[in-house]
């Protein structure tokens, strides 16, 4: 939505096409596919110059046959393909999706724009920055492309665009069958754990007053129960995090908001604040309860760190949400036992453990390819990538020991009385979803 804005801003017309990808990937991916008929022929009555598509490590394949009927259908128009998989993997990203034209890597507003005019004045495409392309068999790669430095010069994201799609329910939040929004405050991470693939590490903020105007225009024109506030970590630059606070206290909105946080960047003081602004759930990246897999990580947190953020938050009256990351390189079952005697000890309100998956261009991914413990890869042929643990026999046994991980944890009277207080009503309204929406949720093997 914000490459949408922007790209208005500069006076191109910009139509978004979401239909609902989930409905489109539950089925087989074919020109006889009635979700694909209908976005095919949405395309056709705007014809476009460029179909822009954001590509995830994990829909290569989809993608792959999606860009080879586009490019049937609407031969004439580019294929460009961005976001974080074409970022890590351009070259492989050309060669295993042969329909697409041009990817671009990082940010894409102004490597986008530029790539636009660039095309309009017959431009060298080897002097566009930030773009992978073909030409004449061959691949090409830019130089590095430039990054929005202040985030307040940008138009708040294009909601206009896709309003039905908040009216409809298509955004709604899933859990709680209420209306769900999303605001960024900030963009990057300054810290660098292993496993995690960013498209722009340079940490940039939003300021207090920025954001503040467009959670007014959400608040008007969307009226979401539920905003969550997408940030790395909302609380990175503690100073601009109070303000935003504050600024929500003010305005005293009927509205709850979900945070996620670091556990090394949190005090009693600043979440007793959060709450009274209406902060509702804080998430933490606790990854692990052992010692080792976080030095593994490169988190530079400790446990202690964990377990005295999950007791803070409940202490404010949040709920604590932790996400807990298994089976990294190094993992012994004396570490797993460290994360659940950890696990049973802080008590967070819900827990989501992960079983790793190496994400392309992260130093986890190199190392465990070097080391030889990476089992497949991405170019969408196989299943997700994963590596080998010593002492577990497979894939099998590691996802069904996470599996019975979230069970025996689900099952504490705590989560139960929390889960019937939350959801009760989301259940009333609407069980047959609820059931649906946990079971792909919860219940299917997740992945980090």
């Amino acid at each position: 939505m914000y490459l949408s804005s922007y790209l208005k801003s500069k006076y191109i017309d910009v139509k978004i096409l979401d239909k609902c990808i989930n409905k489109i990937l539950i089925k087989n991916i074919c020109k006889e596919n009635p979700y694909i008929q209908e976005l095919l022929q949405d395309i056709k009555n705007h014809a476009p110059d460029i179909i822009g598509m954001t590509l995830f490590s994990c829909e290569i394949k989809e993608t792959a046959i999606l860009c080879k009927l586009f490019k049937m259908a609407f031969n004439s128009a580019l294929i460009v393909l961005g976001g974080p998989h074409p970022t890590a993997m351009p070259q492989e990203t050309l060669e295993q999706i042969p329909d697409c034209d041009i990817i671009t890597r990082g940010e894409s507003e102004l490597i986008f724009y530029e790539l636009i005019q660039g095309l309009l004045k017959n431009k060298d495409l080897h002097k566009v920055k930030g773009i992978s392309f073909r030409s004449g068999g061959k691949i090409y790669h830019c130089e590095n492309g430039d990054i929005v430095t202040n985030l307040d010069s940008l138009p708040f994201p294009d909601r206009e665009n896709v309003i039905q799609n908040y009216r409809n329910g298509t955004y709604g939040d899933l859990f709680y069958g209420s209306p769900l929004d999303i605001v960024m405050t900030s963009r990057g991470c300054p810290f660098q754990c292993n496993f995690c693939f960013k498209v722009c590490n340079k940490y940039r903020a939003r300021s207090p007053e920025n954001v503040l105007k467009e959670i007014d225009w959400v608040i008007k024109n969307i009226a979401p129960v539920n905003i969550q506030i997408m940030d790395d970590s909302f609380t990175i630059e503690r100073s601009r995090c109070v303000e935003v606070l504050d600024a929500l206290i003010k305005k005293n909105y009927r509205c709850n908001f979900r945070v996620r946080s670091r556990v090394n960047v949190v005090d009693d003081e600043l979440l007793k604040k959060m709450k009274q602004a209406g902060v509702t759930t804080i998430v933490y990246g606790l990854e692990s309860g052992s010692q080792k897999m976080l030095n593994a990580f490169n988190k530079q947190t400790t446990v202690e760190q964990n377990l005295a953020a999950c007791e803070m938050a409940k202490r404010a009256g949040l709920n604590c949400f932790a996400d807990i990351v298994l089976f990294y390189p190094g993992e012994t079952k004396t570490t797993l036992k460290e994360t659940e005697k950890f696990v049973q000890k802080a008590k967070p309100t819900a827990i989501r453990f992960h079983l790793f998956t190496p994400l392309p261009n992260t130093k986890a991914y190199n190392e465990a390819k070097k080391s030889g413990q990476l089992v497949g890869n991405w170019d969408g042929s196989g299943p997700t990538p994963w590596v080998k643990i010593d002492s577990f026999t497979g894939l099998d046994e590691m996802e069904r020991y996470v599996k019975r991980l979230f069970i025996r944890n689900m099952v504490d009277p705590m989560r139960i009385v929390w889960l019937i207080r939350s959801f009760g009503l989301a259940f009333i309204r609407n069980p047959n979803r609820f059931i649906k929406t946990v079971f792909l949720n919860l219940f299917l093997k997740a992945k980090y």
